[in-house]
């Protein structure tokens, strides 16, 4: 289901936050204030309020004010926002396909958010910590074509912006369908399908 933690204790990373709300420059007034609302920003006397980068928040109340950022805009904005999230990301060098850009959503959702005060992946070790979900990565043999099933707390929309963004990064005519007849999360289940195709 959109919107709804997993688990308690879980902390978005505010990097993670302002990459985000820079899909929402077109509103910046009305993602400001529901971020206030929701105490992710503090307002200081004769300051302008902004998220501060090097912090964590409550993941409860990031996607709270998320939710309410687009239900002012429209939900119709969130594939477009989703889409700038990977677009000025600096990617390491092993990620030099759609395979590989593909397979690292799932290990950058986890190191920008943390699960009782630690990151939910470690790349020293590999070690993956459970509470948020999963990008999926499913390569069809002897085709052009990938599955990726999104099972997290963050909306449909936008999670077919960032798998787009990626796909098209590096395979420039990859195209990105929502799977209709498997769950989605604008139904109420827990995850949504999507298959790349270049």
């Amino acid at each position: 289901m959109q919107f709804r933690p997993f688990e308690e204790g879980v902390e978005v990373s505010g990097e993670n936050i302002g990459a985000t709300l820079d899909g929402f420059k077109k509103y910046p007034s009305v993602a400001m204030k529901h971020l206030l609302r929701h105490g992710i920003v503090k307002s200081k006397p004769g300051e302008e309020p902004e998220i501060d980068r090097a912090a964590w928040y409550p993941l409860k109340a990031w996607l709270a004010a998320y939710e309410a950022i687009a239900t002012e805009v429209g939900f119709n904005s969130l594939y477009s926002i989703g889409r700038t999230v990977p677009e000025n990301a600096v990617f390491p060098p092993h990620i030099k396909d759609i395979h590989t850009a593909i397979a690292s959503i799932d290990i950058a959702y986890h190191m920008n958010h943390r699960k009782n005060g630690e990151v939910m992946f470690d790349p020293s070790t590999g070690k993956m910590l459970d509470g948020i979900g999963h990008y999926g990565y499913e390569p069809i043999p002897n085709e052009k074509r990938i599955v990726c099933v999104c099972e997290n707390p963050y909306p449909c929309d936008f999670d077919r912006g960032i798998v787009s963004a990626m796909a098209t990064r590096f395979e420039p005519g990859a195209s990105t369908v929502h799977d209709s007849d498997a769950p989605c999360r604008k139904k109420g289940a827990e995850s949504c399908t999507f298959h790349v195709f270049w």
